[in-house]
């Protein structure tokens, strides 16, 4: 899970689990004491894949009826138009050459004609498909305390495009507990905006401060959703969200509840012990903790949905390396437009991918293709889609 551990290849190829169950769950409210997840069901979507496209994907985006899926292995972006379920090639990138956008870190469709890509060099290339040309900026120009940057469905950091500027997350870097502290903080931009009036890189006065951690310094990682000039930021371990306004540059805080996520701790973040631990290890104490995996604003529905993991452990016999890229499951928590908890199910193991989903018109969408289901298909992408509206 933690993205500073690389994909393995193999786990792009995973196959494609074919869910036949929604598993009743708990949940938490009066409201919703006596529903399951069955009850919110509203559609499934089956769709043939060939090889040219990976079952399992770090980055997708749903742009005017399509789902853009990013390929990894191919270097490649496939539409999927999900009226018809037909399966397209949406564009073929260079990493290098005159057209190069470099090793990329995800990507960000404007429209159906305009790509930005975040890449490792701290760059930022915007290809037009209509003229064929890109345009590179290198954050690292702007600042040498700038980072690379990235636009990935996993752990929800996404670019954001408003008012013809662009939303930047920034990746943290650290080796050691001690480093992180009020002033790193204070220092440290969460995100940057790239004007694209005049190409240059702007901050912001947000920061995050150790309240946002409940008074417990953890990994200042943060994932972010948006709606329109709002910019939503919840902590990897904390409850604590945060809503910073682009065109008012303030910011209004919430504690949202949950009845199914366990507390959030720090251990695995001040066990300085792990700089000399094997990597199997440190996963293995990682995935011990509760940690949000990604966040959803619905503007459609006007809800907010939140994704954790449990922090129940790597189950025993299985590689904690292999079971981080997709873990068991997670609990999914639904907020009203007053970030009140509605709805809270821990969903069933090894039916749905944890860092997979995208919001629509129709609801909220989640794959039903785990990897580790034993009815795993590869040829084809399974979507279910759910309306917690009332």
């Amino acid at each position: 899970m933690p993205d500073f551990f690389p994909m393995n290849s193999a786990f792009l190829n995973l196959t494609i689990a074919t869910l036949f169950s929604i598993i009743y769950a708990c949940s938490p409210s009066k409201e919703s004491k006596e529903k399951s997840l069955i009850d919110f069901h509203v559609e499934q979507l089956t769709i043939p894949i060939g090889p040219e496209v990976d079952p399992y994907t770090m980055a997708l985006q749903y742009v005017d009826g399509d789902l853009l899926w990013h390929n990894k292995n191919r270097r490649t972006i496939s539409k999927i138009n999900l009226k018809t379920k037909q399966v397209s090639q949406y564009f073929h990138y260079q990493e290098e050459g005159p057209l190069g956008v470099g090793n990329i870190d995800g990507f960000y469709a404007f429209d159906q004609n305009k790509i930005a890509f975040p890449a490792s060099g701290r760059l930022v290339s915007i290809y037009n498909l209509e003229t064929n040309n890109v345009s590179r900026i290198k954050l690292s120009d702007f600042s040498p305390d700038y980072t690379d940057t990235r636009s990935m469905t996993r752990y929800t950091s996404t670019f954001h495009f408003w008012n013809n500027k662009i939303v930047l997350p920034q990746t943290v870097y650290f080796r050691y507990t001690y480093e992180i502290n009020e002033d790193f903080l204070k220092n440290k931009n969460p995100f940057l905006i790239l004007n694209l009036n005049n190409l240059k890189a702007e901050e912001t006065p947000y920061r995050l401060s150790k309240s946002d951690f409940e008074e417990k310094f953890n990994t200042p990682k943060i994932l972010l959703a948006y709606k329109e000039e709002d910019t939503y930021i919840i902590p990897y371990y904390s409850n604590r969200l945060n809503i910073f306004n682009l065109d008012s540059q303030e910011t209004e805080s919430y504690e949202l509840n949950t009845n199914l996520i366990p507390e959030f701790t720090n251990n695995f973040f001040s066990n300085e012990a792990r700089i000399n631990q094997s990597l199997e290890q440190n996963m293995s104490e990682y995935l011990s903790e509760p940690q949000n995996l990604g966040i959803l604003v619905d503007p459609y529905k006007n809800l907010l949905y939140r994704m954790t993991w449990p922090g129940t452990g790597v189950p025993e016999g299985v590689s904690s390396m292999k079971f981080v890229a997709t873990p068991s499951h997670f609990i999914l928590s639904v907020y009203d437009e007053n970030f009140d908890l509605k709805y809270e199910f821990e969903l069933p193991e090894y039916e749905y991918i944890p860092h997979q989903y995208f919001v629509s018109e129709k609801g909220l969408h989640l794959f039903g293709n785990h990897p580790d289901h034993p009815d795993s298909q590869e040829d084809q992408i399974i979507i279910h889609t759910f309306d917690f509206s009332d």
